[in-house]
């Protein structure tokens, strides 16, 4: 069963976070992409609304990519521009519409690594209600270690997000227990590396996916690799739910 690999979640843009610290590194990281199978990669580096402005965020991203731009090979995953939003009762429709994931009207939201609050979750949801925007929520197993399975997927109870889980967490016993109870739940639709810096050791997506094949029967995992294709067709989030 062949899948096109597509990494919604990744920090590979030099300089710009705690991700690769230089073009060498980001280089370095996009061969081992190649090498895994990568054809899609969203750039997302982390935007803290409390912390920058958007504009100052859109410029050091471009600047980023700029310098990336002539050491891109032909056979390296093709960069669409994105941003790891951390949910903020700061951001407005029009960040949000700057920082959705290229090509989509998605945006990629990092909840807190908190217990959930009342606040938390009126801030994600008027997020989930603004108008042209759909929410992809980022490693949604994390939260599990402060919050129950119960209060995550009060998240999607808005039916405008989904989720993404990252690869590495399946290499963890009790992460990747979390991550298939969310799969089989029905609130995980993408991937990702979450890649940040090599010495790190994160797994890419064919781990990822070569460790969901022994998991999951091979329905849930043609589900979930082409609910991953409709994200990046901009489909709705009814249609993916639909798979």
């Amino acid at each position: 069963m062949g899948f096109r690999m597509i990494d919604f979640h990744s920090h590979v843009l030099p300089g710009i976070d705690d991700g690769a610290k230089n073009v060498e590194e980001s280089v370095e990281i996009l061969d081992m992409m190649a090498k895994a199978g990568v054809e899609v990669l969203f750039c997302t580096p982390h935007f803290y609304p409390h912390k920058q402005s958007l504009e100052r965020f859109l410029q050091k991203r471009q600047e980023a990519y700029e310098k990336l731009l002539p050491y891109i090979k032909p056979e390296h995953p093709k960069l669409r521009m994105g941003a790891e939003i951390l949910l903020s009762s700061r951001l407005d429709r029009e960040a949000l519409m700057q920082l959705r994931l290229e090509g989509t009207d998605f945006v990629l939201i990092e909840m807190p690594y908190v217990h959930f609050s009342q606040s938390m979750y009126d801030a994600f949801y008027e997020v989930a209600d603004t108008e042209g925007i759909k929410v992809l929520v980022a490693h949604i197993e994390r939260y599990l270690e402060s919050n129950s399975l119960d209060e995550v997927e009060e998240l999607f109870s808005e039916e405008n997000a989904i989720g993404q889980i990252n690869c590495t967490s399946l290499r963890k016993f009790g992460l990747r227990r979390n991550c298939l109870k969310l799969i089989r739940h029905g609130f995980v639709q993408a991937l990702g590396s979450d890649y940040h810096r090599i010495e790190r050791g994160y797994a890419m997506l064919d781990e990822g996916v070569e460790i969901l094949r022994k998991k999951l029967r091979e329905n849930e995992l043609s589900a979930l690799m082409q609910a991953s294709e409709q994200i990046l067709e901009n489909k709705t989030v009814e249609e993916i739910y639909a798979l």
